[in-house]
């Protein structure tokens, strides 16, 4: 997962014209997750990078696993 590509995208639903918001990984193409609120979305997308980040130290892979 590319941090440059994970976008918030605002969704109009047409029935009651609210607003949602989609997490999006424009590297892939796939969605995420919908969100009710921009805030939501937004603690979604930093809690992704905070989760990729904590995988590498030093730019090593913290859990290699098994080859």
């Amino acid at each position: 997962m590319l941090n440059e590509a994970i976008e918030i995208r605002e969704l109009k639903t047409s029935e009651d014209n609210q607003s949602r918001y989609e997490v999006y990984d424009s590297d892939t193409g796939t969605s995420l997750g919908v969100f009710d609120t921009y805030e939501d979305a937004q603690y979604e997308v930093d809690s992704m990078k905070s989760s990729n980040r904590a995988i590498w130290k030093d730019g090593e892979d913290a859990d290699p696993g098994t080859d």
